[in-house]
């Protein structure tokens, strides 16, 4: 499983930021086995969806999403987390004290 969050001055942040970097978990048997960093391109934000199908991206975590670019998150069967749902996710928990 691959999970990208979303961060802009290490605090989760929306997909069109301005400055936005994707820290991406790669995840087997409940361990990391691997991390990538990168800053996403204006390019890769007009159509989220495939450079997250690209990069075989499973989960996202950001701060907020609108509507439209939820539904086609879903679409392409990626799961979105927001911060207002993050209380009780474990694995954002565990990847939390990754990141810090």
């Amino acid at each position: 499983m691959k999970v990208a969050i979303f961060i802009n001055k290490n605090e989760l942040t929306t997909i069109h930021e301005e400055k936005v970097c994707v820290v991406i978990f790669d995840i087997e048997d409940d361990k990391v086995v691997g991390v990538e960093n990168i800053d996403l391109k204006e390019h890769d934000k007009k159509s989220i969806e495939n450079w997250l199908k690209q990069k075989a991206i499973n989960r996202i975590y950001l701060s907020q999403i609108d509507d439209h670019t939820h539904e086609k998150l879903k679409l392409n069967g990626i799961k979105v987390r927001t911060l207002d749902k993050l209380e009780n996710d474990k694995l954002f928990k565990r990847l939390g004290l990754i990141i810090s």
